[in-house]
């Protein structure tokens, strides 16, 4: 590739440097952003989907964080997610896109019945998660007695 002023040095990739003061060798540098989607706003591709046909929405309440937002643009538009936690009260609004699928996990929090959509079908619990399948629209979950691992 040829040298332009963003891409000095006809550059690819992003350049190792392996002097102790300019080090980016590190994953967490080019692994951040994902951790942002995929962790915290919890947005990810189904297992065995194809294109992001299928998504997994799987928010993690990390530390002290009481709000967390994000999206994600799959080839079928953008995935969507934003929570809060307040005094326990966990809220997550999804923004599925159009001809696609999720399966979206919630805390199970005090184990008292989920203010869910309508159109949400519970799948199961698993563990300290209660699985839920949609279909594109958007949705809010309201969960009570939430604390963060």
């Amino acid at each position: 590739m040829a040298p332009t002023t963003a891409n000095p040095g006809g550059l690819t990739t992003i350049p190792e440097h392996w002097d102790i003061g300019a080090s980016k060798n590190h994953m967490i540098l080019l692994q951040i952003e994902e951790w942002f989607h995929s962790a915290l706003a919890g947005i990810r591709q189904a297992p065995g989907s194809v294109g992001y046909r299928d998504l997994v929405i799987d928010p993690r309440l990390v530390g002290d964080l009481t709000q967390a937002e994000g999206s994600y643009e799959t080839p079928y538009g953008k995935a969507a997610t934003e929570w809060t936690l307040d005094k326990g009260v966990f809220r997550l609004t999804v923004e599925i896109p159009a001809n696609t699928t999720a399966e979206v996990r919630v805390p199970t929090g005090d184990g008292t019945a989920h203010t869910t959509p309508r159109s949400a079908q519970l799948v199961r619990i698993d563990g300290d998660r209660a699985v839920y399948r949609v279909p594109s629209g958007t949705y809010v979950f309201t969960v009570r007695d939430v604390r963060p691992a």
